[in-house]
């Protein structure tokens, strides 16, 4: 154990802030920057949580401290967004006031502050050995897999990472889970949540190593974004969103001194990493007061509900992390081990970052915060009514003003549609006798009535065992955002997204509920399984317990991503080497005049990755893009899916006003033959990119 005087804890703040300025403007170690930002993260977490939290088990201060500081600077990014702009000035304010902050919090509070007071250090022993020996069998396979996935990257077409991983990898895969489940379920292994967190961040990094040149559609358009904010300051129109999130990666890439794309890259999978298996061990183990290892393993099971948001950053898969982190934390905040302003933070952030998750943490901080008046009764029953009339309609609200605001009329917003709500998705079985495929797609398929009867299960339960207390608070949540849901499935239509998109809003309310039902689901899994855990000589409850644990992470991982297989096809694709050649052909081609280019979105994703933001014409990006009903991407599904006519690129033409039009036909695209051979006959010209991975057509008025 350390500690330090009051005087030695400032000089050495004044000493760590100096090396790292100093290695910012003279020395330009990347090395050191990453160990100096390091030692000051840590440094700072940990006096944060003696300040705010010093009733917190020992291993979860830190993380405390952490969540304080990326919301302090959240919100400081934002604050200097919208008042000033984003510049390194916004990052020395920061920067700087963290420690000063930081030290003036622990005068006041007259805090002391232990260092490495868990750090025990002894001689090897061969019951050291047989402790370490599956946690360390679990990083040597996870670093294999790590090794393994470097080397199988692609910049072609991808249609599933699957495609690129072969038997070898399934095997390690296997291997390492294994071991991680037998390390939690063994009482004689060493446990740490630690283990757990690099093990999911291996599972959340699968995409972003194998497609080096980007995964996903909308992470371009936030990286786009990220370029001109570097560059200015700030973006045009002005952003109202998101910003939370492009403050920690301008912050994270002037500290560690790494370029902020690749920051915003990894982002998400290391703060998945880091926060989601964290807060829901804490949770369970200090909250509801579960036993270590089933604690320890319910944080495995949590990925039952997919990580798909995990692996590819963006504010609103960020906003889920921290919405989960609110709702396993709840039973911690109730019973006031942690202060009453950390939920307000979070929620500040939250709703900095992506407010479809700030919106219904708001109303839960809210709601808490009110439960805590005493003293006047009348007040408190008032101003529960109102938090809870806000909270039900929060969401639909936000929904309806937001499609308002960019013009869409109140008829189009507000449209009755009760017919469509009650359908409940069909039960699959699928037997071609391919084990274990068929498996994989009957659990994944299914996945609706299997989470819902064990959801049911877990609410008999709590009922049962009277466990309704733990739960009140989850209860309004859960309530809150149901309704929430409800409310805007049965009367708001979304017409800013084009018509296979018009879901993807309640899809996100609904995985908002996912996350909230998960301690429900968690409590079904700690009543079948706490007296197999307990019992010593139980070898075939726990043999039967680690295989499903092991089949629930292996279908969780091939399902967060996007899957190619004999029955299913996600239809998903990355941006490849022949689609960046593409928008820098069209760019040349093009000389200098106004052009529009219809094409699939990771084409106009290749273009904003290569140009930005470059062009508007007539309010429509000079690439098609899959937002509206009425713009050029309309006239892109009619060429590419009905007929390549020239009439159809004279109709986007004159949306656009401009007299030079290019298509732009994937080999990849299910009607590939069928448009390359019209647009051969109706274009005045045609260029092959890669022997015909891509085929441009060019259309002149």
């Amino acid at each position: 154990m350390i500690s330090f005087s009051r005087e030695q804890n400032i000089l050495g703040q004044f000493a760590l802030a100096g090396l790292i300025l100093g290695n910012i403007f003279i020395f330009q170690l990347k090395a050191l920057a990453i160990i100096l930002a390091l030692l000051f993260i840590w440094l700072n977490s940990r006096k944060l949580a003696d300040i705010f939290a010093a009733d917190i088990h020992q291993g979860f201060k830190n993380l405390v401290g952490f969540l304080i500081i990326i919301a302090y600077i959240s919100l400081t990014y934002t604050l200097a967004y919208h008042v000033y702009q984003i510049d390194f000035w916004v990052f020395l304010f920061t920067f700087l006031s963290i420690p000063i902050i930081v030290e003036v919090f622990s005068y006041f509070k007259n805090s002391r502050h232990y260092f490495l007071a868990n750090l025990k250090l002894s001689p090897p022993s061969l019951q050291h050995l047989r402790r370490n020996l599956l946690p360390i069998l679990v990083i040597v396979f996870d670093i294999i897999l790590l090794v393994g996935l470097q080397k199988s990257t692609s910049i072609g077409i991808i249609r599933s990472p699957w495609e690129l991983l072969g038997q070898k990898f399934w095997t390690v895969f296997t291997l390492s889970n294994f071991f991680l489940l037998l390390s939690i379920i063994d009482q004689s292994s060493r446990k740490n949540i630690l283990l757990i967190s690099f093990h999911f961040f291996v599972l959340a990094s699968i995409g972003i190593i194998l497609y080096p040149l980007g995964f996903g559609y909308d992470s371009f358009i936030h990286a786009a974004v990220i370029k001109v904010i570097d560059q200015t300051g700030t973006i045009e129109p002005r952003l109202f969103l998101y910003i939370g999130q492009y403050g920690l990666t301008f912050f994270f890439g002037q500290i560690f001194q790494i370029d902020p794309l690749v920051v915003n890259k990894w982002l998400l999978p290391i703060i998945f990493a880091i926060i989601w298996p964290a807060s829901v061990f804490y949770g369970l183990r200090y909250g509801f007061k579960w036993p270590f290892s089933i604690s320890y393993l319910a944080s495995c099971w949590s990925l039952v509900i997919g990580f798909n948001f995990a692996v590819m950053t963006t504010p609103q898969n960020l906003a889920y992390v921290f919405v989960a982190m609110m709702v396993f934390l709840l039973p911690i905040i109730i019973k006031k081990s942690l202060p009453l302003f950390f939920p307000w933070l979070i929620s500040a952030m939250t709703m900095a970052v992506h407010p479809l998750g700030g919106v219904p943490l708001f109303f839960l901080s809210a709601y808490i915060s009110i439960l805590r008046i005493k003293k006047f009764p009348k007040l408190r029953k008032m101003l529960l009514g109102l938090n809870f009339f806000g909270a039900l309609l929060g969401l639909p609200l936000l929904f309806a003003i937001y499609q308002r605001l960019n013009h869409i009329s109140w008829p189009e917003i507000i449209t009755p549609q009760i017919g469509s709500f009650f359908r409940l998705p069909d039960f699959y079985w699928h037997n071609t006798f391919s084990f274990p495929l068929d498996m994989f797609h009957n659990l994944a398929n299914n996945f609706f009535w299997l989470y819902s009867i064990l959801f049911l299960l877990g609410l008999y339960f709590i009922y049962q065992n009277s466990k309704y207390i733990f739960f009140q608070r989850l209860f309004y949540l859960l309530l809150v955002i149901f309704v929430n849901y409800v409310l805007a499935a049965l009367f708001l239509s979304f017409n800013l997204q084009i018509n296979y998109q018009k879901d993807a809003y309640l899809e996100r309310l609904l995985y908002l509920l996912l996350i909230a039902t998960l301690p429900v689901f968690l409590t079904t899994f700690y009543f079948l399984w706490q007296h197999t855990l307990k019992t010593k000589k139980a070898f075939f409850g726990k043999t039967l317990l680690l295989l499903l644990s092991l089949l629930l992470v292996s279908v969780s991982t091939y399902f967060s991503y996007p899957i190619y297989d004999r029955l299913g096809n996600s239809k998903s694709f990355n941006v490849s080497a022949s689609d960046l050649k593409t928008v820098i052909l069209i760019d040349q081609h093009s000389q200098g005049e106004p052009y529009i280019v219809l094409a699939n979105q990771m084409v106009g994703a290749a273009a904003i990755d290569s140009f930005g933001f470059a062009h508007y014409y007539n309010d429509n990006f000079y690439y098609s893009m899959p937002l509206g009903s009425d713009n050029i991407y309309q006239n892109y599904l009619a060429m590419i899916e009905q007929e390549a006519s020239r009439q159809e690129a004279i109709s986007a033409m004159d949306k656009t006003q401009v007299d030079r039009l290019y298509f732009v036909v994937n080999n990849y695209w299910h009607s590939a033959k069928q448009a390359i051979a019209q647009a051969s006959v109706s274009a005045d010209q045609k260029i092959l990119v890669d022997q015909g991975v891509n085929t441009i057509f060019v259309y002149q008025r």
